[in-house]
C-alpha cells in the first residue's frame, strides 16, 4: 500500500525533516508513527498527502508515485486518502450530515448516492441521532467522529489521522481509537500520528517511532519503544 525508498526531505531553514526514511506498510495495516516534536512525523503525512515533495528517494502509495505527480493531478490521487487532524476543520454553517456530504459533493456524485453514504457513514461513526446538528452543537468527541466521517466518506484505500485524540479527554480518546480500529477492519489501511503512549500501550499496533528524521524501531508487535 505503501513504500518509502530512501526519502530524504529538508526545509530552506535548514531543518533536515526525514533522513533517508525507508518504510513499508502493507494493505489493511493499522500502524502508529510516534517519536518528539520535530522528529519528521508531519513531513510524512505532508508527503504521502502530496503537500510536499521529497528531496530525494521514492514515495509509493497504492502503486502511484507520489513525488512525481503533477500538481493539477494531486487533487485526484488525494480522493483515495482520508485525512483527520486534531482541529476538526468542520464547516461551521453547515450540519453533521451536510459536513459529510460536503466531502461527496465536490466529486460530483449523484444526490441519492451521497444520501445512501451519508446514511452509512452516520452509522458507522454512531451520529445518527446527531445529523442535522451544527458543529457548536457536539462535543470535542462529537466533532472528532464527524471529521472521521468526512474523511471516509469517499471509501478512501488509506486514512492518516494526524493527532486525532490531541484536544480530547482519556474516555473520548478511546471511543475515537475504537472507531478507527472498526474503520480499519472494514479494509482500510489507518497510518496514526501520535503523541499519546498510553494509547499506543493500550490498543497495541505496528509502531514506528521516528526522532531527528530517522526510523529510529519499526515494532510489528505493538507497544511503545523507548528512544
Amino acid at each position: 500500500m505503501i513504500e518509502l525508498k530512501n526519502v530524504t526531505k529538508s526545509y530552506p531553514n535548514g531543518v533536515h525533516a526525514l533522513n533517508r526514511v525507508s518504510l513499508a506498510i502493507e494493505d489493511g495495516e493499522f500502524i502508529y508513527i510516534i517519536g518528539p516534536t520535530g522528529s519528521g512525523k508531519s513531513t510524512i503525512i505532508k508527503i504521502l498527502n502530496g503537500e510536499e515533495v521529497p528531496d530525494s528517494g521514492l514515495v509509493l502509495v497504492d502503486g502511484v508515485d507520489v513525488g512525481s505527480l503533477k500538481h493539477r493531478k494531486v487533487p485526484y490521487y488525494r480522493r483515495n486518502i482520508g485525512c483527520v487532524f486534531q482541529d476538526y476543520r468542520l464547516l461551521p454553517t453547515l450540519t453533521v450530515q451536510e459536513n459529510i456530504a460536503f466531502a461527496l459533493e465536490v466529486l460530483g456524485i449523484s444526490k441519492k448516492e451521497i444520501r445512501s453514504r451519508v446514511d452509512e457513514v452516520l452509522e458507522l461513526v454512531d451520529l445518527k441521532n446527531k445529523a442535522r446538528a451544527y458543529p457548536n452543537e457536539l462535543s470535542g468527541g462529537q466533532q472528532q467522529r464527524v471529521t472521521i466521517g468526512r474523511a471516509i466518506a469517499n471509501n478512501p484505500k488509506l486514512l492518516i489521522a494526524d493527532e486525532p485524540t490531541g484536544n480530547l479527554d482519556p474516555e473520548k480518546s478511546l471511543e475515537i481509537i475504537a472507531l478507527l480500529e472498526k474503520i480499519n477492519q472494514l479494509g482500510t489501511t489507518v497510518l496514526m500520528v501520535t503523541h499519546d503512549i498510553v494509547l499506543v500501550e493500550k490498543f497495541k499496533k505496528r509502531t514506528v517511532t521516528l526522532d531527528q528524521g530517522y526510523v529510529v524501531k519499526d515494532s510489528k508487535k505493538g507497544g511503545y519503544i523507548s528512544l
